[in-house]
């Protein structure tokens, strides 16, 4: 039986792995842990990840998001440690998904508000600058006419945010859950009853630590072949806020209600009228749009919500990505791999 590495530096100091491939075992996967998995399956470590849904009905979070990319629209509700985690992901980004052949746009977003709401619109701009995001521009009519032809005529002013993106978070999971080592769906397990060189808690929500609380989210897909956008979208409103982010064959993901409640429900009929209503407002092409499907999700967030790469008990946890799981991945895959390597004569 392998033993697992254990919180003390003594311990630490005298643990060495019986050869350089390890035998490491995950426990949930969402993003960050078929991510994990991915990375020490490309290094040649065995990989076995351990999955409570099953393979074809998840409910990650990382499943439900819009999975934008969008460092600047996140800044102000972020500390400096995310935008630098940011910042460092979005470098990382492009190789990895042109490798996974998953489906991208790095050109920007555009955020916009209507003629009655344009104060909100300025009160944005002046927290952007506060907070020294760097790489945004303000819209005439004209130029947003340009950027997006599908916006034409319906907003007067907007800002462009020139280092966000998206990606087709499904895609991605798809790619990685056929790259990230053994997957054993529908396997509930206690990461601290695992054996093995290396075990990794990545349970999200589902995690037992006493800090961790769920953010519900909600989402609704659109198939809406009229609308043509081919940047994230994000408007402005006094009540809530909404984004619309593109996808592949004409699909949309509009969200994304934001709620300190645990439930697990569906969508609410509230927040559906919210979000179909402001999509509408948008582009009117939304209007004869089919609603392919409505989702909710619990963000696992700590009180600060930021994200924590932590030994407990001997497991390596990695949680509390809250709403930034697919905008800092690569950079907390890289924290991982640092922390592992103070373990292990690892390269």
């Amino acid at each position: 039986m392998r033993r697992k590495p254990g919180n003390s530096a003594r311990e630490v100091a005298r643990f060495t792995p019986r050869s350089n491939a390890l035998e490491i075992k995950i426990a949930g996967a969402g993003l960050i842990g078929r991510m994990l998995g991915w990375h020490f399956l490309r290094r040649g470590d065995d990989v076995i990840v351990y999955e409570k849904d099953d393979e074809f009905e998840p409910t990650s979070a990382a499943y439900v998001s819009a999975s934008m990319l969008a460092p600047q629209s996140e800044r102000p509700e972020s500390d400096a440690t995310v935008w630098q985690m940011a910042i460092e992901s979005l470098r990382i980004w492009p190789e990895w998904l042109e490798g996974l052949n998953v489906p991208y746009g790095m050109d920007g977003s555009i955020v916009v508000a209507h003629p009655g709401d344009e104060s909100l619109l300025r009160k944005f701009e002046s927290s952007l600058k506060r907070h020294k995001v760097g790489a945004f521009r303000n819209l005439t009519r004209v130029e947003i006419r340009e950027l997006e032809p599908a916006l034409a005529d319906r907003f007067d002013h907007g800002i462009l945010l020139e280092l966000e993106g998206w990606l087709d978070n499904r895609s991605l999971l798809n790619e990685l859950g056929s790259r990230c080592g053994t997957v054993n769906y529908n396997h509930s397990v206690s990461p601290h009853e695992l054996n093995a060189d290396l075990v990794l808690d990545c349970r999200g929500v589902g995690s037992d630590d006493p800090e961790l609380r769920g953010v519900r989210g909600e989402v609704i897909r659109l198939h809406a072949p009229t609308v043509h956008l081919s940047r994230p979208v994000r408007l402005l409103h006094p009540r809530y806020r909404l984004y619309v982010s593109p996808r592949c064959r004409d699909q949309y993901v509009i969200g994304a209600t934001q709620l300190e409640s645990e439930f697990r429900g569906a969508v609410t009929v509230q927040s559906a009228l919210e979000l179909l209503t402001a999509a509408y407002t948008i582009h009117d092409g939304f209007e004869e749009a089919e609603i392919v499907e409505l989702k909710a999700g619990l963000r696992p967030a700590y009180p600060d919500n930021t994200p924590r790469v932590t030994w407990r008990n001997g497991v390596l946890s990695v949680n509390g990505l809250y709403r930034h799981g697919f905008l800092i991945a690569p950079a907390v895959v890289g924290a991982v791999s640092k922390e592992v390597r103070k373990l292990f004569a690892y390269s």
